[in-house]
């Protein structure tokens, strides 16, 4: 497993993630027009409290793509744009099982799952690097910190579940 071009957090000598969750609020916005934790498809993974060092996690982007090979729904709900090789989520046909989550090499998972009573309403979402903007992800964009940006190479402090077991 090797990441692809994802968001990333500059170091702590550069910039420090004041933990606003600006990014998951502009994200979800953007993305679903509301904000909330069903919404997000970028996640702030608050920082101990004598630390205060928060992480900002997303999908990696990689290059084998288990949860695009996990998806009964492959090229209809969990699809791959063969230009970018970003692996992205066409919510109006997942059904949300939660294959792709379970089959994300990140713990935790870089896949949102929503659930629902109404089996309508069961999506998995996740960043697709605002594939469809020309300007990027625009949580890069935006950051108040400017801590995000967007970058190929693995995060120092991700752990698969490869490296788990």
């Amino acid at each position: 497993m090797k990441p692809g071009n994802h968001i990333i957090q500059a170091p702590m000598e550069y910039s420090l993630c004041t933990g606003c969750v600006s990014c998951e609020m502009l994200c979800g916005l953007l993305h679903d027009g509301c904000i909330g934790p069903q919404h997000n498809r970028i996640f702030l993974q608050p920082g101990r409290i004598k630390q205060m060092v928060h992480k900002i996690l997303s999908c990696q982007q990689c290059d084998d793509h288990p949860c695009y090979e996990a998806c009964p729904r492959k090229d209809q709900a969990m699809c791959l744009d063969l230009k970018t090789n970003i692996a992205y989520i066409n919510e109006s046909e997942c059904i949300g099982c939660g294959k792709c989550q379970k089959a994300c090499h990140f713990t935790p998972s870089r896949i949102n799952l929503v659930k629902s009573r109404n089996k309508d309403e069961r999506k998995a979402k996740k960043c697709d690097l605002c594939r469809d903007k020309p300007d990027g992800p625009q949580c890069v964009k935006w950051c108040p910190a400017m801590c995000l940006a967007l970058s190929e190479g693995p995060i120092p402090w991700d752990e698969t579940k490869e490296e788990q077991a």
